[in-house]
């Protein structure tokens, strides 16, 4: 009796990356914000503790620690702020802009996002550096 399960094997490989963005002029412009996806953000945001959720939605936003990882065994933390704007939609800010700058990122660049619930933080990785 087949119930529509299906059971066929995948070989995919796995992708932790909840958020992949491209970023756009505005992610890497003087107004110093880098904005996430609502549909990303609505996986994350069910992990995270419900003060931060209510933290996020004020006009400050809610500090969040960003662990960076970049290839070899480089890894850096820094502390941004992730807010919910009334139109509903997420930024990070307070600190992305000098990053972002610091380290190269530019339009095009692919980067990854992934919360980390054990230790309430994003993870975030350059996924592709666009090339001119």
């Amino acid at each position: 009796m087949n119930q529509g399960v299906n059971l066929d094997l995948s070989l995919a490989q796995y992708d932790p990356w909840v958020i992949k963005k491209k970023l756009t002029a505005t992610d890497t412009s003087n107004y110093g914000k880098l904005s996430l996806s609502q549909r990303g953000m609505g996986s994350i945001t069910p992990q995270m503790r419900q003060s931060m959720r209510e933290e996020m939605e004020t006009i400050q936003g809610v500090k969040v620690k960003v662990h960076v990882i970049e290839e070899g065994n480089q890894a850096e933390d820094y502390t941004w702020r992730l807010v919910r704007e009334g139109d509903g939609k997420y930024y990070m800010k307070g600190g992305w802009i000098v990053f972002a700058r610091n380290n190269g990122y530019q339009e095009g660049d692919i980067i990854g996002l992934m919360w980390d619930q054990s230790y309430e933080r994003f993870l975030l990785h350059k996924i592709v550096q666009f090339q001119k």
